[in-house]
């Protein structure tokens, strides 16, 4: 049985913290661009650093990559920071290191 993706949006500690948990792929496409659409007006005002957990994302593919590039595409526009990314498992790491995103976005464990 496949597992579904789930999204929850929580502000803690001066960040905001977007937790990702299940399998990040083209089935998964319409919750990320859904995601993408509504971020913005649930961020803080004042902004904030914005960090992507996805200890719970045990496969990521192209979505999951254009997903990460367009939201951090959205936070730094208006000179903002990348999103940070936690808890990366070894296959999105892989993925993200293959294309060189993880240069781009910050990774931390």
């Amino acid at each position: 049985m496949r597992q579904t993706l789930t999204a929850t949006l929580d502000h803690r500690a001066g960040c905001t913290v977007l937790t990702l948990v299940g399998e990040i792929d083209h089935d998964t496409r319409p919750l990320l661009d859904g995601l993408l659409d509504g971020l913005p007006a649930r961020l803080p005002q004042a902004g904030g650093p914005l960090r992507v957990d996805l200890r719970g994302v045990p496969f990521m593919d192209s979505a999951g990559l254009h997903f990460l590039v367009e939201l951090r595409r959205r936070q730094t526009v208006g000179g903002g920071a990348a999103p940070v990314l936690l808890g990366v498992q070894e296959q999105p790491a892989g993925v993200l290191r293959l294309i060189g995103l993880d240069g781009l976005l910050g990774v931390a464990a």
